[in-house]
């Protein structure tokens, strides 16, 4: 990215403590980006963009009432003319320019979108010349000329045989009441900036609206910045010839001496509009204890939740992904840089998780768990329980699940469920387990329902009823449970629960549960079959069920199978 600032004065300095403008200004503000015919640029539409605004704050009107954005060189002509044209009698001019620049024999160029250069031939017809804006800014009898030059400057041309072009701009000699400055030293490559702008421009911007920094100060103050923002890796260049007295953008102020820039703000103003996670980590790495550090990693959490997430997570961002899709390797990189944040903790366990890191699984769940975050609690305890990066401890597992079932997180009350209906971890207490089944239940986790409707069904925990039994069971299937069709099967076929007995409806419940896979409705389908159960009888659909069954290792189904076909599968 190029971005230049050609400044005339037709006075040599503002009125002493002016803190508004006494002349006309006029700026030209121009940002390519969008290159037909070598690599575009995202960021020149947006340093225009900045700057303009700036400028026209400072009081500053713009040639065309707004920045021209990828403009051709048919396009930048006419504005520059036209520039000219304003600047005369008297007014203060301002060029600006952000897209692609490059040096060739010693001449710098700006690069319209449209250029396309095979040779060097070429570039006379293509591209413009800086010296153009120079001698209309000349021609208009200004006293002062300030030239600020920001680019990305490699030759984007390099491919096509251009062999003149050398990388960066060259030095232009200060003409009288000039001064030049440049993003980087002469024939060196500038930073385009990790979000929407550089970091030059976002430093420009910033000390161009101080009060009381003069002209030589303001560039001081850029200088010191971007030096910084980029650790010594881009340091700005000036170049100047005598200039008499002293021009303040935004006025002298109170003469107090002001600060420059501050890099940090700088950096983050150059990435705070950006959608991307590298631009935030950027920040964090040269800024980790930085004054925006807390506002970037939650920028950070949603790119960590964008590839961690899962799609059953009812606190995702985006859609989730799959374990098994997961790219745990940035996801990993995404969220460690969330810091100790509890739900970037607990996703950052779930990428180490996707990775087989299980070790440091545990460790990112527990730091979540620890801040009371349910999800991670459920998760801690269930690789606890699994013994699965620490010794099996079902338990602390027990605990774990307690506390994030406390929070009303429902699979974590199934689980507690579970373990206290099975006596794992904990004393055997079926009257708790129903009652920690009806609160997950209640809240529709179709799995809980299910184990609600067969705790009832078999006087478990509570009385038995079979009609409230088969109600739960309904509330299950309707979310596709297959256990739970099974079982409305089993009673439309016995007549159970509250329903008159009907071998069709029953036939048509296995169905549904036997193409899920669940081995109690195929082999039931396959006795359906065999013996014209609500349905046409067909030994050998009902030896093709009851194969599938078998295939599970369901007894019955085996025994059926061999006594259908003589033999032992």
């Amino acid at each position: 990215m190029l971005g230049m600032v050609l400044l005339t004065l037709l006075s040599l300095f503002t009125p002493a403590h002016a803190d508004e403008p006494a002349e006309r200004r006029v700026a030209l503000v121009i940002g390519n980006g969008a290159y037909q015919n070598t690599a575009p640029l995202a960021n020149p539409p947006h340093d225009a963009g900045l700057i303009g605004e700036t400028l026209t704050q400072l009081g500053f009107s713009l040639v065309g009432g707004a920045p021209l954005i990828d403009a051709d060189k048919g396009q930048m002509e006419q504005a520059i003319r036209e520039f000219g044209r304003q600047i005369q009698n008297g007014a203060i001019g301002l060029f600006y320019y952000s897209g692609h620049g490059i040096q060739v024999n010693g001449t710098n160029y700006l690069i319209p979108v449209t250029a396309n250069i095979a040779s060097d031939v070429d570039v006379k017809y293509e591209l413009v010349d800086v010296g153009y804006v120079l001698d209309e800014m000349t021609h208009a009898g200004n006293r002062l000329n300030i030239v600020i030059l920001d680019a990305c400057r490699n030759n984007p041309f390099a491919r096509k045989g251009t062999r003149a072009v050398s990388s960066g701009l060259g030095q232009v000699l200060a003409p009288a009441g000039t001064v030049i400055g440049y993003a980087t030293q002469p024939d060196n490559v500038a930073a385009d900036g990790a979000g929407a702008n550089s970091p030059y421009t976002s430093a420009l911007a910033q000390a161009l609206r101080q009060p009381g920094l003069d002209l030589f100060g303001m560039f001081n103050a850029v200088g010191i910045s971007v030096k910084q923002a980029t650790r010594g890796q881009q340091q700005p260049w000036l170049a100047a010839s005598p200039v008499e007295g002293k021009f303040y953008f935004a006025g002298e102020g109170d003469g107090a001496a002001q600060p420059a820039a501050d890099p940090d703000t700088v950096f983050w103003d150059s990435v705070k509009s950006s959608a991307s996670g590298d631009d935030m980590r950027s920040y964090l790495v040269k800024f980790p204890d930085g004054k925006f550090a807390d506002l970037a990693r939650r920028k950070l959490l949603t790119d960590c939740d964008a590839l961690a997430a899962r799609p059953s997570d009812p606190d995702r961002i985006g859609q989730g992904v799959e374990p098994q899709a997961m790219d745990s390797r940035r996801a990993i990189a995404a969220c460690k840089l969330v810091g100790d944040d509890r739900r970037g903790a607990f996703l950052l366990g779930q990428a180490f998780e996707s990775a087989a890191q299980v070790d440091a699984a545990l460790g990112a769940y527990r730091l979540s768990a620890d801040q009371g975050y349910a999800p991670a609690q459920a998760a801690l305890a269930s690789l606890l329980d699994a013994g699965r990066g620490a010794a099996a401890d079902p338990a602390a597992a027990v605990g774990w699940f307690r506390k994030a079932a406390e929070q009303d997180h429902a699979p974590s009350q199934l689980a507690l469920a579970a373990h206290l209906e099975s006596g794992r971890g904990i004393a055997r207490n079926e009257a708790e387990a129903l009652r920690w089944y009806r609160k997950a239940a209640d809240q529709g986790l179709a799995e809980a329902q299910a184990a609600v409707g067969r705790m009832i069904g078999a006087g478990r925990g509570a009385a038995r009823d079979e009609a409230e039994a088969l109600r739960w069971y309904r509330k299950a299937a309707d979310q596709g449970v297959a256990s739970a069709q099974t079982r409305i099967g089993e009673a439309y076929a016995e007549g159970t629960g509250g329903v008159s007995r009907d071998v069709g409806e029953a036939a048509r419940w296995y169905r549904k549960a036997a193409e899920q896979g669940d081995a109690q409705a195929q082999y039931d389908l396959g006795w359906s079959y065999q013996f014209g159960l609500g349905l046409p009888a067909d030994s050998r659909a009902a030896v093709a069920w009851y194969r599938k069954a078998a295939e599970q290792g369901h007894a019955k189904a085996k025994t059926a199978l061999a006594t259908l076909t003589g033999t032992s599968e």
